[in-house]
């Protein structure tokens, strides 16, 4: 049995950087450094950057190579292309490890509404069954253009207590913003997303989430996707369907949202979100983010569509 927010080991690939040696001596820094044409770790990089005294360093990204599990980034300290990413080292004092405690605390009962709670991890999902009585209120919101974003925005704008939120697209400011309102509501939030797809205007809105304090975690598991696009809102109102997060969704593609008020089916669907989030593991801090979304970026392009 697990809680929500325990902390569970990466699954990243391993991430090895090879540095080209500078062809131009002003290119390289007047300090040890392992700019010198061999192969150096994440971790080696972040020790050997821990020491140096400055606030970023530009680097020009040359190539990809994978290998099963491994991954050479071919780096350089010149501008030979232009793909070109800054690293910061993380402030001092800040954790490198999101402390979702400080955003929600464990609760024995697994009740719906109570950000954690406990629920076994399996790999074969369970069927759910749920009545629906004459009290539920449901109701069918269609794509493009028929009023999901809105409904949406109403519900998270109705929240008291906590919304948990499943997501493998998300990049719709105005629903983000909405999450932002309810977390300066006092509102708990916990939100996990698909790892691969967490990358440009995504990653940028993890960020922002993750600044005010969303517990936010990502998740793709392997040789999948993690595929889920629903919404719980105070444990009793549920939102689901194939409606991505994004401006697609709503304005061009054919989509579907369905909307319950039910506290049976709300428990159904905060069990899975446990599962999932506790699965999951947050975003790689310091020097480790921009890394791990460019590879990101890279990996999509030959990611086989369908």
């Amino acid at each position: 049995m697990s809680e929500l927010g325990e902390q569970r080991p990466s699954e990243e690939d391993e991430l090895v950087l090879v540095f080209r040696p500078p062809e131009n001596p002003a290119a390289q820094v007047a300090v040890e450094t392992p700019f010198r044409g061999h192969r150096v770790r994440l971790d080696e990089l972040l020790d050997w950057f821990k020491a140096l005294r400055v606030d970023s360093i530009e680097l020009w990204i040359e190539g990809a190579k994978t290998s099963g599990k491994n991954t050479e980034l071919f780096l350089s300290t010149e501008g030979k292309t232009g793909a070109k990413i800054t690293l910061k080292p993380h402030p001092e004092g800040v954790s490198r490890e999101l402390s979702i405690d400080q955003i929600v605390r464990s609760s024995p009962s697994n009740a719906p509404g109570e950000l954690p709670g406990n629920a076994a991890n399996f790999s074969a999902k369970q069927v759910q069954t749920v009545a629906v009585t004459s009290e539920s209120l449901v109701t069918a919101f269609f794509s493009p253009k028929g009023g999901i974003e809105q409904q949406i925005l109403t519900s998270i704008g109705g929240a008291v207590a906590t919304i948990e939120m499943a997501a493998y697209a998300f990049t719709n400011e105005n629903i983000a913003n909405a999450l932002l309102d309810a977390i300066n509501r006092g509102v708990k939030v916990a939100l996990v997303m698909d790892r691969s797809e967490t990358k440009g205007p995504q990653a940028s809105l993890h960020d922002e989430l993750e600044k005010a304090g969303t517990a936010i975690r990502l998740i793709s598991p392997p040789g999948g996707i993690m595929h889920d696009k629903f919404i719980i809102v105070d444990g009793k109102n549920v939102e689901w369907g194939s409606y991505n997060y994004t401006g697609r969704a709503e304005d061009t593609n054919f989509e579907n949202a369905t909307f319950l008020s039910n506290g049976s089916l709300a428990q159904k669907y905060h069990s899975d979100f446990v599962s999932i989030y506790n699965q999951a593991t947050p975003e790689a801090q310091g020097l480790r983010r921009p890394l791990r979304r460019f590879l990101r970026r890279l990996r999509s392009r030959f990611k086989p569509r369908g």
